[in-house]
């Protein structure tokens, strides 16, 4: 459930790490022989919380004595962690509820003298320590670990955990984080497990809500019916992410339209829903909320998954949307993938099968062969293709050569391709610092004509890289709403769109955007209620990007909202939109699809969903979209009349240049959507 990049977790550090010291009083009881079962950990679930993450876990002793700890088993992380009593009151507050003493443990150590932020990628951060102690496995040793200490977070995401930490299961030891044990890999090197049976099994049966976690087996049994291999792949698209088990994705379609080819497939025991790629979240949440309850398939190179809405759409169980049912599915900022958890491997008897490589007299390493499938008998038949390949249930041969995994592609750091990542300064003082992820942007702003305060970005860049010869298309959107405990203003309630090319000139980077200032409110002493056009030019002033590490998590939750549904305007320009709320509803997030005769794309934003509560006849919109046919960048910008349903936007559209044409670059139009009553979200 981590997905966590290097580049993500970058901050201010603290932290402090273990290194376990044994005494002479400290016994630990080894055991000489490997069960013939492996290892199995019994598994709850627990309430389904629309958070993400996987209601499922295994209750294990942590310390000495053992304290019971409700731990995720989890597949999408390279780090074990625990809540812990570093926690100041008020902090940490999740569902499962108890926290790790570490002053009660005589086995306990830290193993260094420092706390630092830790990141769980767009899923939201913590500020961990680092230690080491020893975990009661199910033979009742115990196991020397080296594991994380949360000793903060914060958000409705961990309000709603139904774990106290996790165990992370990484594809490969080559992957685990330096300061954490890979708990699988030491079992196999203690001797509890046979290295020659390099399985993990997940058995999770969600109507009586029990299962298990084998680790060094499997039950054959459960191997015989229709079953589906998905070998593993890099996942590239994302540094700092490899550790997860991915594959190849041949085709992703909902509804018998097909919205993604050749892109990468996760299977995360961490995670519920599914997650991913925005665009293609987007538009998959997009095609359900018309109604039709589409099926969703998933096709690999050696089988097919199918998952009907009564499969998709859960009954959220516990949290703030109790007693509702959502389809789940979550834009996750992560270009080009598809990833899930328990809402497929509920129906899928699922086996994660390592390669054991010895590198000495008990020392193990392991790389990923890839994942088996098999559709529980009692349940959905959810794989509709089976693999031609059968399921060879012996053992493995351990090999003692060196195994190459494959690398992530070169890149060139963005800094150097000229990207908008950096700190930008325009001619009014006001600051904005931006971040890159494929052609997607997010950013901070703080403004030195208006309001104080740190304001959320969002846009798109497209095309290749800003040149002397040509320039390179950006559209951003802001939304004046602070991110901070600032106090509030009218101002809170508008938005803007900047739109316009990026630069290389004699004299540095520049930004030159066309800004439009949507004022839903009148603001005393500032400005009336209106649309004001500007053009603002930004010097580039740093190139470190953006420190995400802190940021707003994006996995947030749908809202009810006036500008959700289907919006056509009179030339035939179609938007689907579904409006998200961040965690303390600050600001509205927007996505959804923009429809062209030239084809569709998707658009991402914010919107004012504070214009009712204050009493507004006019609600705020910027949205931005990038036209890679056309290779453009578009701002939409202006407001839904709350009691009319009409949405007026100026659409601002800006492609790549050379310098002597650039006052060709950029093109202004006034839309009039209404709404399609037909596909009113």
């Amino acid at each position: 459930m981590q997905l966590a990049s290097a580049s993500q977790t970058t901050g201010k550090l603290y932290y402090c790490v273990m290194s376990l010291y044994i005494t002479p009083e400290t016994e630990f009881i080894m055991d000489t022989q490997s069960p013939a079962n492996g290892l199995v950990f019994p598994m709850q679930r627990g309430p389904f919380q629309n958070n993400g993450a996987s209601p499922w876990y295994s209750t294990m002793a942590l310390g000495s004595p053992g304290q019971p700890l409700k731990l995720a088993i989890d597949s999408g992380t390279n780090i074990s962690w625990v809540t812990s009593t570093l926690c100041p009151p008020g902090k940490c507050a999740h569902f499962a509820g108890a926290r790790f003493d570490y002053r009660a443990s005589s086995t306990f150590e830290f193993t260094d003298c420092l706390q630092r932020p830790y990141s769980f990628g767009p899923w939201g951060t913590m500020q961990v320590e680092s230690a080491s102690d020893v975990l009661t496995v199910p033979t009742g040793s115990v196991q020397p670990i080296k594991l994380f200490l949360a000793a903060n977070y914060d958000g409705d995401q961990f309000k709603q955990l139904d774990w106290d930490g996790g165990i992370g299961l990484p594809c490969s030891s080559a992957y685990i984080e330096g300061r954490s044990s890979f708990l699988f890999q030491d079992l196999i090197g203690s001797g509890r497990l046979d290295p020659m049976h390099p399985y993990v099994a997940f058995d999770w049966n969600s109507r009586d809500r029990s299962g298990t976690c084998q680790m060094g087996a499997f039950d054959t049994s459960k191997t015989r019916g229709p079953g589906l291999f998905l070998p593993w792949s890099l996942y590239s698209r994302l540094p700092g992410v490899e550790y997860i088990w991915s594959t190849e994705l041949k085709s992703y379609s909902v509804g018998g339209e097909t919205l993604a080819n050749n892109v990468s497939f996760a299977l995360d025991s961490g995670s519920s829903q599914f997650k991913g790629d925005d665009k293609i979240m987007g538009r998959t949440l997009a095609l359900i909320a018309r109604g039709a309850r589409p099926d969703v398939v998933l096709g690999f190179a050696e089988g097919e998954i199918t998952l009907g809405a009564d499969l998709y759409d859960l009954l959220v169980e516990e949290g703030p949307q109790k007693g509702q049912t959502v389809p789940q599915f979550a834009p996750l900022g992560l270009p080009d993938l598809v990833l899930v958890g328990s809402l497929v491997m509920e129906h899928c008897y699922t086996v994660y099968e390592y390669q054991v490589v010895q590198c000495g007299q008990e020392v193990y390493s392991l790389a990923p062969v890839g994942m088996w499938l098999f559709n529980r008998p009692d349940g959905p038949q959810i794989i509709t293709r089976s693999s031609s390949r059968s399921f060879n249930a012996g053992p493995r041969p351990v090999v003692n050569t060196k195994v190459i995994l494959p690398g992530p592609a070169v890149e060139v750091p963005a800094t150097r391709q000229k990207s908008v990542a950096g700190t930008w300064k325009n001619e009014y003082g006001s600051v904005m610092t931006l971040a890159v992820t494929g052609n997607r942007i997010r950013g901070t702003y703080q403004s030195s004509t208006g309001s104080t305060g740190k304001y959320e970005v969002t846009g798109f860049q497209l095309g290749p890289p800003a040149s002397p010869a040509l320039s390179q298309p950006v559209t951003l959107a802001i939304e004046w709403h602070s991110t901070g405990d600032d106090p509030a203003d009218p101002s809170w309630n508008w938005c803007s769109g900047l739109n316009g090319q990026m630069s290389v000139t004699p004299a540095g980077d520049r930004l030159q955007l066309s800004h439009l200032l949507v004022a839903s409110s009148d603001f005393p002493g500032l400005a009336g209620q209106g649309t004001y056009i500007d053009k603002l030019t930004y010097q580039r002033v740093d190139t470190a990007a953006l420190d995400d590490s802190g940021a707003e998590p994006l996995e947030m939750l749908p809202i009810e909202d006036a500008l959700n549904g289907t919006w056509v305007a009179d030339n035939g320009t179609t938007l689907e939109l579904i409006v998200y709320a961040s965690s303390q509803r600050r600001s509205g997030h927007v996505r959804g699809q923009l429809s062209t005769p030239e084809g569709n794309v998707e658009v991402s934003g914010f919107t004012d969903i504070n214009a009712l509560a204050s009493r507004l006849a006019l609600q705020s919109v910027s949205l931005t979209a990038a036209q890679t046919q056309e290779s453009s960048v578009s701002s939409l910008c202006g407001s839904l009349e709350l009691q009319g349903e009409v949405l007026n936007l100026f659409s601002v559209t800006s492609s790549a240049t050379t310098p002597q044409r650039s006052y060709l670059a950029t093109q202004v139009l006034a839309l009039r959507f209404k709404r399609n009553e037909t596909t009113h979200l």
